[in-house]
């Protein structure tokens, strides 16, 4: 009987401790660093209007050339200029230029397509997500001529004054240009 109880007991341990996952093994020459986690950040209109160009004006020693990027994970032209926007920020980010998207997706999306989408894309500039119920304020707080079409994208100077938009899909050199002329250096 013993004996039994005995073979049960190694036969339950055995079975569990099988049943628990090794860690996975490495491949040589391979490392594999773990993504920085993406987070996206609700901002309602008072902090949507600090994040632009009345942010600069507040604190002047600090200013910086600031992109702007409005887009969407259901807008088609957004989805297609992402990755030039990606390595704009690249290029750029060293030099001077601060870089921030701001997504009208719907908020239950914060925690799912936007960080998707971002991840794929391999985007690490700062993201918010615009919180109102009503977006027409924050819109005419940009770009009273801006009819919150998507995408749409600003530049505007270390003073926070709009030096270049777009409204759709940007022209990668033309905007290239127009940051070139804020930091002044040639890619």
């Amino acid at each position: 009987m013993r004996r039994g109880v005995l073979l049960s007991l190694l036969l339950g341990a055995s079975i569990l401790a099988a049943s628990v996952a090794a860690p996975a093994q490495r491949r040589r020459g391979r490392t594999r660093t773990a993504a920085a986690p993406i987070v996206v950040r609700p901002v309602d209109l008072a902090g949507f209007k600090q994040l632009l160009h009345l942010d600069q004006k507040s604190n002047p020693e600090k200013a910086k050339p600031l992109l702007v990027n409005f887009w969407a994970t259901w807008c088609d032209p957004c989805r297609e200029e992402f990755p030039d926007l990606v390595k704009i920020d690249n290029d750029y980010r060293s030099q001077g230029l601060d870089f921030v998207a701001i997504s009208l997706d719907d908020l239950p999306d914060i925690k799912t397509a936007v960080p998707k989408f971002l991840r794929e894309m391999q985007a690490t500039m700062p993201t918010y997500l615009l919180n109102v119920s009503d977006p027409e304020p924050a819109i005419l707080s940009v770009d009273k001529s801006w009819t919150g079409a998507l995408p749409a994208t600003f530049l505007y100077d270390a003073d926070g004054k709009v030096v270049f938009h777009q409204f759709g899909r940007i022209t990668t050199s033309e905007l290239r240009a127009a940051i070139e002329k804020l930091v002044g250096s040639k890619h």
